[in-house]
């Protein structure tokens, strides 16, 4: 039994992370389209275009974007939970608008 409350005491943190991470972004994503007329075309900030691309590029779920630089350039670093359960860390250049690895 103790293994098991051993186990929980790990995963409840990451869990507890992952689901206020996701609320979060579904109330940015809600506060984006309030208020703005139909044909509004703004343009995405980088930082949600990185969100943007590493979702299309994996399926995941968007835990965090950080600016980050990767030999020089400016970019992002995008924190995804996959639909498997890994987390994984990719790269969002700004520049070519490519995620990297």
């Amino acid at each position: 039994m103790s293994d098991c409350f051993r186990r929980l005491r790990h995963v409840a943190p990451l869990a507890l992370a992952a689901l206020l991470a996701i609320s979060g972004a579904q109330a940015q994503d809600g506060q984006r389209t309030r208020g703005g007329e139909a044909g509004n075309s703004r343009q995405l900030a980088d930082p949600d275009r990185a969100a943007n691309a590493a979702r299309e590029a994996t399926g995941g779920r968007v835990l965090g974007v950080q600016g980050a630089d990767r030999d020089g350039q400016p970019g992002y670093r995008v924190r995804i939970l996959q639909p498997d359960g890994r987390v994984r860390s990719l790269h969002y250049d700004s520049g070519s608008g490519k995620m990297q690895d």
